[in-house]
Parts: structure tokens; C-alpha cells; sequence
């Protein structure tokens, strides 16, 4: 439902679709002028491709969706002479360490948690020593929030590194060929967490709105999201000072981003990570249109092509989106309730996020398989779009048969 949006946006601006891709993509394909299917990993083989398709149509612009491509999609608009996020600022966003490194250069410490960047052991030790108990341990260069392991204590550091270690080997993933094994450690913040939308223009920063959040305390997998936020506006304005001085820092200019923060019992925001890329979770293809009216894409296409995007709210509704996590491993066949969730007031969407017949792990296993589903709703207020998605997750009921035998964390299978 995402990825289809981008095309429905870019023809509802008068734009084809090309797609470079490592895989036939879930596009309708009346939708698609042409797909080439590439390693995306082979930066060599993307980068003819993509040359390719730029000397058969007349490219006025190009986004993506996801993390890895950041930067390979910086390189290519930089290359065909068009507007993108430059390829240093690529870099830095795409790594949570060079972004706190970018904001500590800028004088805004306070802007963050305490850091240390971990490659070995040696530097996990120190990085514990100094900011101590309970802690966050991650990749520097994951995507889709995985990888969020949470330190209690000494007892757990050496066990969870070794899973982080082996998670981030690019022999099980290639998105960590070029940082392997690198990994931030940082105090464990607490409040709530939000996340902010929007689009730069140049070098302006242009807030859609924020987002609230809820994650599992437990490696972190989100499973609610509300836009607008119920934030009071002190709040918000701290939330948005925070986006501000974020982008400022990592010099993005003429990109979408999504930032991702905690706001502190005490008002202050905390970043947690700053993407050059629209939001997912259905919030930039679903819940700004359904709460705002503002037609995210267009306007990250609008920007990608060097038109000035209509960010004009025209509706003000309260939308959400809420995963339905599987209770266990095994094989996904289905949901029962479908039909109830339907018939609650306010559901606009019910979303497979997983195919039936995926074999389903949990975490550490596997982070983004347990979430099987989505639903998306509209409502009049905050507490009533909440009130309904958390009934949609009582009556769901997911079906699964009994698991493979696990070969356990760090195995492929």
C-alpha cells in the first residue's frame, strides 16, 4: 500500500513511473512505464542501470523510500544534475553516529542522549563504563528500527553484542557492508516518543506535523502511531526546534525526512534518528492525507523535481495506524475477525504487511515479521482514533501453525 502510493502520486502530477529495483515490485503495472530489476548492493551495476533509464526518459526526478538507497539515490541526482540531499548529508543521516557527530560539531549536545560509537569490545566496555545502566545498543546503520536492543545491566552486555555482532555482518545483511559490525551505545531515554514529517526546500525546513508513537519496551517495535500529535504547543515547538536544528546540523536540503525523538518528562526533546526519506508505518501514504488532506508524495515528488510543494492543510481529522505484532513464531496463515474490524466505526484500511504462508520469527531472531498486519483509521479526536485502532487489535485474532524448529539468532535459514 505504500510503495503503490508513490506511483498514484506521481501520476496524479502528470509524471511516469520508472523503477529501479532488486525485485518485480508491488506496483500496479499500468502504473509503471518500465521496471529493471538490479542488484541495488552492486553500486556499479545500479549506477549503469540507472544511467541507462535516464538516457531513455527524460528524468525530472528521483526518491526512494527506504534507507539503503539514500545515498546511492544522493550520488545519482547529484550526477544527473537534479535536486536531492547532497552526498555528504546522505552519509551522515544514514549514519546515527556521524548525525550526533554532526549535531555535538554544532554546539547541540543537548539535543541528544549520551553517545559512543562501539566496534569492538574493547569500546563497548568503555562506552558502558561511561554512561552506565540501563542503555541502548544498535546498529549505526540499520533501517526499519531494527536491531534496538536494551542493556540492563553488566550482566546483559556481553550476550547482546554478540547477537548485535552477528545481526549486523554483511554476509546475513549487505546494508552493513560498509559499516560492519559498528554500533552506537547511548543512555536510555524515557518520556514519549514522536516523530516529525516534512520536506526541505533548499535549505528550508517545512514541517508537515508530528506524529506520536508507541514502541514495545522491548526491542523497541512499533505498534501505534496518531498524527497530529496531542502535544501541547510548548511541547510541539520543542519537538520542532529539535527537527530544525537536526537538519541545519547534517546540511540536508531538497529531500523529505523523518525524524524520530522523545520528549522528556522535563519538555525537552531528545533525537533518537533523523532519515533523508518520507516516513513509513503508513503515516506519509496514509495518515497525513486521511487526518490533513496534504498529499505527502506529490509534495516529495513536488520537491524532487524542483517544484514548490502545496503543503495546504484542507481537513482536520485525527488518523492512526495499528500493527498487529504476532503472539509467537510459526507460519502466518491468516487473521480471524477481519470482518469485525471492518465494521468498526472510523476503519478506512485493513493491511497484510506480511504474505500468507511467510514463516514468522520474533526478535532477536527476526525484527520485522512479527508485525503481520495494519490497521488504519480516521477519526474525529486523538483518544477516539486510538479508542477504535485498540479495539481493532483486540477483535484481530492472527493464525499461525507451529513453528519450523529454530536454528536460533545469527542462522540463516
Amino acid at each position: 500500500m505504500e510503495v503503490n502510493a508513490t506511483a498514484l502520486a506521481a501520476r496524479r502530477l502528470g509524471y511516469d513511473v520508472v523503477v529501479l529495483t532488486d525485485r518485480e515490485p508491488p506496483f500496479a503495472p499500468e502504473l509503471v512505464a518500465e521496471v529493471r530489476v538490479v542488484d541495488a548492493f552492486d553500486a556499479a551495476a545500479a549506477r549503469a542501470a540507472a544511467l541507462d533509464l535516464a538516457r531513455r526518459h527524460a528524468f525530472h526526478g528521483v526518491v526512494t523510500w527506504g534507507d539503503r538507497d539514500v545515498e546511492f539515490v544522493a550520488a545519482l541526482t547529484a550526477e544527473l544534475g537534479l535536486p536531492g540531499l547532497p552526498a555528504a548529508a546522505a552519509r551522515t543521516v544514514r549514519n546515527k553516529y556521524l548525525t550526533r557527530e554532526a549535531l555535538a560539531a554544532a554546539g547541540r549536545s543537548d539535543l541528544m542522549p549520551g553517545y559512543a560509537r562501539v566496534h569492538d569490545e574493547a569500546s563497548l566496555r568503555s562506552a558502558a563504563e561511561r554512561l552506565g545502566y540501563p542503555a541502548i545498543l544498535k546498529p549505526t546503520s540499520a533501517s526499519g528500527s531494527r536491531g534496538i536492543h536494551r542493556i540492563e545491566s553488566g550482566e546483559d552486555l556481553a550476550a547482546e553484542y554478540g547477537v548485535l555482532r552477528e545481526f549486523t555482518r554483511p554476509e546475513r545483511d549487505p546494508i552493513f557492508r560498509a559499516r560492519p559490525g559498528e554500533l552506537i551505545y547511548e543512555e536510555l531515554l524515557g518520556g514519549t516518543e514522536h516523530s516529525v514529517e516534512g520536506v526541505v526546500v533548499g535549505d528550508e525546513p517545512r514541517i508537515v506535523g508530528i506524529t506520536d508513537k508507541w514502541v514495545a519496551p522491548e526491542y523497541s517495535i512499533e505498534y501505534l502511531q496518531v498524527h497530529p500529535t496531542a502535544l501541547d504547543e510548548p511541547h510541539r515547538q520543542a519537538v520542532e526546534d529539535l527537527a530544525r536544528q537536526t537538519i541545519r546540523a547534517t546540511d540536508m536540503r531538497d529531500c523529505a525526512f523523518h525524524l524520530e525523538c522523545r520528549l522528556l518528562p522535563d519538555g525537552t526533546a531528545r533525537l533518537l534518528e533523523i532519515a533523508g526519506r518520507i516516513g513509513g508505518g503508513y503515516i506519509t501514504s496514509h495518515l497525513i492525507p486521511l487526518a490533513t488532506g496534504i498529499d505527502f508524495y506529490a509534495a516529495t515528488i513536488a520537491v524532487a523535481t524542483g517544484d514548490a510543494p502545496d503543503l495546504t492543510p484542507r481537513t482536520a481529522f485525527h488518523a492512526g495506524s495499528r500493527q498487529l505484532i504476532s503472539p509467537r513464531p510459526g507460519t502466518f496463515t491468516g487473521f480471524v475477525g477481519l470482518n469485525s474490524v471492518l465494521e468498526l466505526p472510523g476503519v478506512e484500511h485493513v493491511a497484510l504487511d506480511q504474505a500468507v504462508g511467510t514463516h514468522v520469527e520474533l526478535p532477536p531472531a527476526d525484527y520485522t515479521s512479527c508485525v503481520l498486519g495494519s490497521v488504519i483509521a480516521r477519526r474525529g479526536s486523538h483518544r477516539a482514533v486510538r479508542d477504535v485502532l485498540e479495539a481493532a487489535a483486540r477483535v484481530a485474532a492472527p493464525l499461525l501453525t507451529e513453528p519450523a524448529p529454530s536454528l536460533g539468532p545469527g542462522h540463516d535459514r
